[in-house]
């Protein structure tokens, strides 16, 4: 990586900022002063300004996507799009989906190279809010959906209804724990099957003004 880079990356200034301390010769690389912006620091060299160590901040991507129907996080899944192929313009290097979604799935899905977070969320009995609208193979009672609620193995619902506006073969659902691999179990072992899964809200992010295919990176507030 070139000096001036790096010492942006490390948070101490900006890269503009770095350019005139390399220019005031008060940069170390090594303990012996470079001025070259382009000076390409290796792992293991140690950059100080003033004496004082300058160390690289890990700076983690994350990306909102409008997922359409279709693609899938699954890399291995054949017969449908892989989800990295509609980001190549942001460079997919290192990022990763949050969690499962798969061709018939669409709406909000979160990619990042923040492992940490991905396995913060994914963990056994954590609640993360999500809210869907399911659509279903045919028409579902209310009874049907009382059933759904109760269902605490595996998951938990914390509210199921039909949605006003859509016909009866739609339903609105919230969960807190559970993956949408396990919902759709739950579903098909009721008899019914998922025609399209649309989410709309996760862990405290909307889909809002994200059309259909977009992609909108994360603001810092945003981010935890």
């Amino acid at each position: 990586m070139r000096l001036n880079k790096y010492i942006a990356h490390t948070r101490y200034c900006t890269r503009r900022e770095a350019s005139r301390l390399l220019a005031r010769g008060e940069i170390k690389v090594n303990n012996k002063v470079v001025k070259e912006e382009s000076y390409r620091v290796m792992e293991g060299d140690e950059v100080t300004h003033l004496n004082k160590p300058l160390q690289e901040q890990i700076v983690y991507r994350y990306l909102l996507i409008n997922k359409p129907k279709h693609f899938t996080t699954d890399i291995g899944d054949k017969d449908s799009k892989y989800i990295m192929g509609l980001i190549k313009k942001e460079d997919p290097t290192g990022l990763i989906a949050v969690d499962h979604m798969g061709p018939k799935s669409v709406g909000l899905l979160l990619l990042t190279s923040d492992k940490a977070l991905v396995e913060k969320l994914n963990q056994k009995n954590r609640k993360v809010r999500r809210v869907y609208l399911i659509e279903l193979n045919k028409d579902i009672e209310k009874k049907d959906i009382n059933k759904l609620l109760k269902d605490r193995k595996t998951i938990k619902i914390e509210s199921a209804s039909h949605v006003d506006g859509y016909q009866a073969n739609y339903i609105g659902l919230e969960m807190t724990i559970g993956s949408e691999n396990i919902l759709k179990g739950v579903i098909n072992r009721m008899g019914f099957e998922i025609e399209r899964i649309d989410r709309s809200y996760y862990a405290g992010l909307t889909k809002k003004d994200l059309k259909r295919g977009w992609i909108r990176p994360l603001q810092e507030m945003e981010e935890r």
